[in-house]
């Protein structure tokens, strides 16, 4: 991730990241990394909570399918 900016509207945010490169490909890297960091936390957290982090990752998109979602 090369650069990051944060707007604020009335009634939410916008979270704009340049990647350099593919921004799907960045974006699903970003999400594996996020969940692989969480799953790396504290052992009693992680034991309450692995099945919901496996959950969020196998919501995940492929690439393909995520490359359509820009479309």
């Amino acid at each position: 991730i090369n650069s990051m900016s944060v707007s604020f509207k009335n009634h939410g945010f916008t979270i704009d990241v340049a990647t350099g490169g593919n921004p799907i490909e960045s974006w699903l890297e970003t999400q594996h990394d996020l969940l692989t960091v969480l799953q790396s936390e504290d052992e009693n957290t992680l034991s309450k909570h692995s099945h919901t982090l496996e959950l969020l990752r196998n919501l995940l998109p492929d690439i393909e399918t995520a490359q359509k979602m820009i479309k």
